[in-house]
């Protein structure tokens, strides 16, 4: 079996808040929604688009960024990625109508989803194969804290301007890029992307995570574009609106932390089993609670579990790539690719159906979503022969090993 080098705490650190800067930024706009509404006369099909660019742009890099690790390196690409953020940034923040905040957010899905390829495939290539559900876990936990920042910024900018909030996060940007770490992996293009690609395709594992991820993506746009606007009509405001996320995603980072411990130990299934039965209870009834106290409560309950699925899906297309540098890019590629297309077309979709036939019936074919993939994965899981722990993985590489 193939040695790996230990991971260095100070790649930990960058990588955690690459992350979490990345994910900051990306949560900053459901507590925006009221002020932008006001300001743009948005409708809510339009409100669904402007929460669905970011993810399409991550969508649209998603294979290019694999391309960039493997031809560039794991470093070049994280940096690449954290420069095209600054400009975007930017741009939202000063920004002035619908069509700036769409283009700007789709350019920062694009530069999200470039830091994300070169950083999380610089970590997990530095990490041997049975700790990798514990270190996704902790850099999903780290994303998520800044998922918990990012509400709250976003609230602060509804109050006091866009403009100077975002060009102080530019400016937080700016120093993590100077705080790269050096040393990397080198660049590997002879190994080719491609082949690293094939191979994931045939990990049925990896086909199930991606899948899953699809609908993470799904579920949490329709979480993300209609729980504003329902928090609004009960005379919510943004302040409400980032608390929701802020507490969801407290909640989740400690429990993708504890989760990867969990999937390292007794595999993937169970974790994601309990999460997806969990989000498909809570769900449907979402858009009948009147009391905003009541729906503060299940709605933090309901994305702090859609949040928690993010470790065990991951480590499930880790566990079928390759462990170099490129196969980790392809992986991340094919999970920023399976996210952001439920990401992109889930708020969209939700939306439109609120306008047309009421809130209840997004709601409903979501939580149907996640009923039906709980029993899909049971029975792929059942029928497949890969082993389900992250231990048997290595032990069954070591048996394989001459």
């Amino acid at each position: 079996m193939t040695k790996v080098a230990p991971t260095s705490g100070r790649l930990v650190v960058f990588v955690g808040s690459v992350f979490a800067a990345e994910s900051a930024f990306f949560a900053v706009v459901p507590p925006l929604v009221p002020q932008l509404v006001r300001v743009g006369h948005l409708t809510t099909t339009e409100v669904g688009i402007l929460v669905a660019a970011y993810p399409a742009g991550v969508l649209l890099a998603a294979i290019p960024s694999m391309a960039l690790v493997d031809r560039r390196g794991v470093r070049v690409a994280t940096v690449v990625g954290i420069a095209v953020l600054i400009a975007s940034t930017l741009g939202f923040g000063w920004g002035a109508s619908q069509l700036i905040w769409d283009a700007s957010r789709f350019v920062q899905g694009v530069g999200g989803a470039v830091a994300w390829a070169g950083a999380l495939a610089w970590l997990t290539s530095t990490t041997a194969r049975e700790r990798r559900g514990s270190v996704i876990g902790g850099a999903v936990g780290a994303a998520l804290v800044g998922t918990v920042i990012g509400p709250p910024i976003g609230a602060l900018a509804s109050q006091v301007g866009r403009g100077p909030v975002f060009s102080a996060l530019a400016v937080v940007l700016v120093l993590l890029l100077l705080a790269a770490p050096g040393a990397a992996p080198a660049a590997a293009p002879q190994r080719g992307s491609v082949q690293a690609l094939l191979k994931l395709l045939r990990s049925r594992r990896a086909a199930i995570g991606n899948g899953l991820l699809l609908v993470i993506g799904i579920v949490g746009g329709t979480l993300w574009s209609l729980v504003p606007l329902l928090v609004v009509h009960r005379a919510g405001g943004a302040g409400v609106i980032a608390a929701i996320l802020a507490v969801s995603y407290t909640l989740a980072a400690l429990m993708n932390v504890y989760i990867g411990r969990i999937s390292d130990r007794v595999g993937r299934l169970l974790p994601t089993l309990v999460g997806l039965t969990v989000a498909a209870v809570l769900l449907p009834i979402i858009p009948f609670l009147v009391s905003l106290y009541v729906l503060f409560i299940v709605c933090v309950a309901s994305q702090s579990m859609i949040s928690a699925l993010w470790t065990p899906t991951a480590a499930m297309v880790t566990d079928g790539a390759e462990g170099t540098a490129a196969g980790q890019a392809v992986g991340v590629a094919t999970m920023n690719a399976a996210w952001a297309a439920g990401g992109a077309s889930g708020p969209v979709l939700a939306a439109w159906l609120a306008d047309v036939a009421g809130f209840p019936l997004p709601f409903a074919l979501a939580a149907g979503l996640c009923a039906a993939s709980a029993v899909v994965v049971l029975v792929a899981y059942l029928r497949s022969k890969e082993p389900e722990s992250a231990a048997s993985l290595a032990s069954a590489a070591d048996r394989s090993t001459p």
